[in-house]
């Protein structure tokens, strides 16, 4: 396992490590709406000391000022937002059910009770409420940021999350040179061929009726300035009509730009130098949604390695569910020639295991134990291993038995657990790299 990604994971994992409210901020987000939220709790949870400037007196006045109802986002609600709608219903753990349920209606104050516990227990954040940017300047490696009340802040990383890029405005004058890493094309949200950036998706949604995530590279800088934007990037602005609809898709962009600033922060890096599995990881330990498979429930006990190898682009989206929703098919069987392609640009010795089991069609169990023994180097212990991790580890509730045909399913968790495709690295623009 890349170490920087076992740093950064620990990091989360462990409360305060050697950070506190004395220290100053790293990461600075600015604004009011659920984006910023959304921005500066992941940067928090990641263990960043975090000051979020809200630019007025309402914090998510989007969740806050009237009851509203949503149905987009149908069984894609995720991370921070999927936690923000278990506690309106007064749940701890987050799940699809929980979520539709709490979507049909959600009344300002109980929005308003949600938000202020949250960021009343979150640890490493600091809000400020009511001022807003008055200057905003690079020096060096950091940004400093002045507020009308005269508060000044040196970090590392900012999170831009006003309706007019007032942050952005400051530094270059303009909004009209807002540019990120890759821009997207219509194709990529209507196309049904697999898009090799779907690899390094962060943030999922359904507007429009069809699914899709957004990659990294669509939400960040083009340069490497380490100012991030949500809702003025140019893949984001289309979809912002006005309606309570965005509002899924807006948490779940803040989320995924608060892991990124965190990253740079962290790592002391910029935002050119982004790695996209590193920055995913932190998400899905949070709950993120990477894939939009909408038959594969937040809550099912193969999540994290369905989303992971959905990532890898092994096993992609099969059909589309009524209205428009993606299909993992997590039950349908596997063939050869559909996880041969990407396996061997995964892995060197992949190649020569297809090469020498030909005849191999629809996989059975000992199919894919003799594959990940000789890829992931496994000795004979597998089998009892697996045998006896079967149901209590795995969760599988099918009988084992070697020789039956195997699903999506056990071959997401079996080949996440046992040669973690996920860790093999990918550019920002979906290219394997190992």
């Amino acid at each position: 396992m890349d170490k920087i990604y076992i740093r950064f994971c620990l990091l989360a994992l462990l409360p305060l490590v050697g950070f506190s409210q004395s220290k100053r901020p790293q990461v600075l987000v600015y604004g009011s709406g659920v984006d910023a939220y959304a921005a500066a709790m992941q940067s928090s949870m990641s263990n960043l000391n975090t000051v979020w400037v809200v630019d007025s007196d309402k914090i998510t006045p989007e969740l806050t000022s009237e009851a509203i109802s949503i149905e987009s986002n149908v069984n894609l609600d995720a991370g921070i937002w999927a936690d923000f709608l278990a506690k309106v219903l007064r749940h701890d753990q987050r799940s699809d059910s929980i979520s539709a349920i709490a979507k049909r209606k959600i009344t300002p104050q109980i929005a308003q009770n949600v938000i202020d516990d949250a960021v009343r227990e979150a640890k490493n954040l600091t809000i400020i409420k009511g001022a807003q940017a008055l200057t905003v300047k690079k020096s060096g490696k950091n940004w400093q940021i002045q507020l009308t009340n005269r508060q000044r802040f040196k970090v590392r990383a900012v999170v831009d999350a006003s309706a007019d890029a007032v942050l952005h405005q400051l530094a270059y004058g303009k909004t009209d040179s807002i540019s990120t890493r890759t821009l997207l094309s219509a194709d990529y949200f209507q196309s049904e061929v697999y898009d090799q950036l779907s690899r390094t998706g962060v943030a999922v949604g359904d507007l429009g009726g069809k699914p899709f995530t957004l990659p990294l590279a669509a939400l960040v800088p083009a340069d490497d300035s380490n100012l991030f934007l949500t809702r003025k990037t140019p893949v984001v602005q289309p979809f912002l009509d006005g309606t309570a609809e965005t509002i899924p898709l807006l948490m779940h962009v803040g989320q995924a730009i608060g892991a990124a600033a965190a990253y740079t922060a962290f790592f002391k890096t910029t935002s050119d130098k982004l790695d996209a599995r590193n920055v995913q990881g932190e998400l899905l330990q949070y709950g993120a949604r990477l894939m939009p498979f909408g038959d594969v429930p937040i809550e099912s006990p193969h999540f994290a390695s369905i989303q992971r190898i959905g990532a890898t682009g092994v096993l992609q989206t099969t059909t589309s569910m009524p209205g428009g929703h993606a299909r993992f098919d997590p039950d349908s069987p596997v063939v050869a020639w559909e996880i041969q392609p990407v396996l061997n640009q995964l892995f060197s010795r992949s190649q020569i295991w297809f090469v020498d089991h030909a005849e191999v069609d629809t996989l059975t169990l000992a199919n894919l134990f003799s594959y990940i023994k000789f890829v992931g180097q496994r000795g004979d212990e597998l089998e009892g291993q697996v045998q006896k991790y079967w149901n209590k580890r795995f969760h599988f509730t099918d009988e084992y038995d070697e020789q039956m045909i195997v699903t999506r399913r056990h071959v997401a968790v079996l080949l996440d657990t046992y040669c973690k495709p996920f860790e093999v690295k990918v550019g920002l623009d979906g290219t394997i790299q190992r």
